[in-house]
């Protein structure tokens, strides 16, 4: 996995910087955005994996799921909350959700889930 480049995309600084350093332990490089807009910003061309939260003020984490399968179809998004349930999951993986998890991750499942998410789109 050396060399991906994954979006962390949250609202929570604590958990944000979690997840990095997670992704960072994992061997992969990192960038963490604070809202769905400042990573929609950006050109989404270097991004081999995204993980987002769904709650979060002006555009959630489905909005940013619509939006990234707009711009770019194939990058695999992994969606988390802390407040699961059956129809949010179901929304997560119908709209396009390479894989759904719920908040607190535990550590080597999401690891695990970012291998999975971009080697299915290895050639």
């Amino acid at each position: 996995m050396r060399d991906h480049l994954i979006a962390i995309v949250d609202d929570d600084d604590s958990v944000r910087v979690a997840l990095t350093s997670l992704a960072r332990s994992a061997g992969l490089r990192a960038r963490a955005y604070a809202s769905a807009d400042a990573f929609l910003a950006e050109d989404l061309s270097p991004f081999d994996c995204v993980v987002s939260d769904i709650q979060m003020p002006k555009l959630s984490g489905f909005d940013l799921l619509q939006a990234v399968r707009s711009r770019r179809a194939e990058l695999p998004v992994i969606l988390i909350t802390a407040y699961p349930d059956e129809r949010i999951q179901q929304r997560a993986i119908s709209g396009g959700a390479r894989f759904f998890l719920e908040k607190p991750c535990d550590p080597n499942l999401l690891v695990t889930r970012l291998a999975e998410a971009m080697k299915a789109d290895d050639p």
